[in-house]
């Protein structure tokens, strides 16, 4: 998908957008009706039919209030999936204020309820995924062989997070709504009053308990010095599945930042420690 092409489209490029993962491609835009969007291309045109089973939930999400982005352009063009992602205000924050956390809780309650029939990363339904990531790993998502063989320190989490999903039982983890799946500080947008004004990057998102969402943002978090794990603790979730969930993003985001990102693992191992002393009783 080259440049020329897009502006054959009538996509006119303006900036690369900074989006931290694996995207093919994300550009600030404008579309051909002028308004301005971020632009995603993916090299496989089956990309699109998720995104037909993905836009309704999310269309449903915007009815109850939550401030998700609209899919204005989503085309098959070549053998790719391209797609505009509306552009909304704001920026993102490491440390959101005490009324953007209280507005996420408020947004993730909204996410219950939701149906969204697709797959997890390894395309098993929720409670066995959740089981399955944290005893044998999920290909190219949440691995277990960069703690295994990433020193003492990783092998210690990992040696952990597979005795806690022994422990597990995928009945545990409700299948209830929209997930996510990766609702980091940086898939969030604050407005200059600190307030919460976009949840972006959907593309992952899949059937699932969107506590998970609450547990991920509240990892995000940890260090941070918020009390955002009372937050999460006063919502009733289930002490075994925040377990369970703490541990599943402790093995996602050290090993992630292993193949990826070497230079922050220490800070990635100490928030995977700390967080499982508090919750591996």
């Amino acid at each position: 998908m080259n440049h020329e092409r897009l502006r054959e489209l009538g996509f006119d490029l303006r900036q690369r957008a900074e989006t931290g993962e694996s995207e093919d491609g994300a550009w600030f835009a404008t579309a051909p009706d002028g308004t301005p969007v971020v632009l995603k291309w993916f090299p496989d045109s089956s990309v699109a039919d998720r995104y037909a089973v993905l836009l309704p939930a999310l269309d449903e999400l915007r009815s109850r209030g939550v401030p998700v982005p609209a899919y204005p352009h989503v085309l098959v063009v070549d053998g790719w999936t391209l797609a505009a992602q509306q552009m909304l205000p704001g920026a993102s924050k490491r440390n959101p204020s005490p009324a953007m956390i209280e507005q996420m809780v408020e947004a993730i309650a909204a996410m219950q309820g939701i149906d969204c029939p697709l797959r997890t990363p390894d395309q098993l339904p929720w409670g066995k995924s959740v089981v399955n990531t944290l005893t044998v790993g999920t290909e190219g998502w949440a691995e277990h062989a960069p703690l295994r063989t990433g020193g003492g320190r990783s092998a210690a989490v990992l040696d952990r997070v597979l005795a806690i999903g022994a422990d597990a039982d995928p009945a545990w983890f409700p299948n209830t709504g929209l997930v996510h799946l990766d609702l980091h500080t940086d898939n969030l947008l604050a407005a200059e009053d600190g307030t919460l004004s976009g949840i972006i990057d959907w593309e992952g998102a899949c059937a699932g308990d969107p506590h998970f969402d609450l547990v991920r943002f509240a990892f995000d978090l940890d260090g941070h010095d918020q009390p955002v794990w009372e937050v999460v603790e006063a919502t009733g979730i289930e002490p075994r599945v925040i377990r369970a969930y703490v541990a599943h993003h402790a093995l996602r985001c050290t090993s992630w930042q292993l193949r990826y990102h070497p230079e922050d693992v220490p800070r990635q191992l100490d928030r995977a420690e700390r967080v499982l002393d508090r919750y591996d009783f």
